[in-house]
């Protein structure tokens, strides 16, 4: 029994050294600090019903990882186009990347939109953009223009008017 008192004495020593290393590990994230060069972004007007894709670029001034884990925006016409988490090393440069749809919005519009992740300080930031929505001209198209927008809607209109049946009711 004596044989075994050294070897329960490293099994403890293992054991205890063990929960030492997992204890002193933090899941929790650091704060990492940003700059955004431009946080508000004023953007040129945009044709009605076209796409508009709106970058902004956030540097991580510290030492730590920054991971936005969150991206909500105060419009579901705004989509974020970033696979989440997006990660931005230390000292490095990332993008969000967003897209408007703005066929249901004319006139000015102003959105927000909302990362959220372990920023310095604080559990978001808050980034803007704006522009106008340019409504389409209002006069009536013709046969042409409405082919040429809409060509899927008018692949069917030629069997309306088969010249064989035409022909048959005369």
């Amino acid at each position: 029994m004596t044989w075994m008192k050294p070897h329960i004495i490293r099994l403890f020593a293992i054991l205890a050294v063990t929960v030492a290393v997992f204890a002193s590990c933090s899941k929790r994230l650091k704060p990492a600090s940003v700059l955004i060069s431009n946080p508000v972004l004023h953007l040129n007007p945009v044709p009605q019903g076209e796409s508009l894709k709106v970058l902004f670029e956030i540097e991580n001034t510290s030492d730590n990882p920054l991971f936005i884990q969150e991206i909500q925006t105060t419009c579901g016409c705004v989509v974020p186009k970033n696979e989440l988490p997006i990660v931005i090393l230390p000292h490095r440069m990332g993008t969000v990347h967003l897209a408007y749809n703005t066929i249901k919005n004319t006139g000015y519009v102003d959105h927000f939109v909302y990362c959220y992740g372990n920023f310095d300080g604080e559990d978001h930031i808050e980034l803007e953009f704006d522009t106008n929505v340019v409504p389409r001209a209002d006069y009536i198209r013709d046969y042409e223009q409405l082919v040429t927008e809409f060509p899927e809607s008018f692949k069917k209109v030629p069997s309306m008017f088969d010249e064989e049946r035409y022909k048959k009711t005369k």
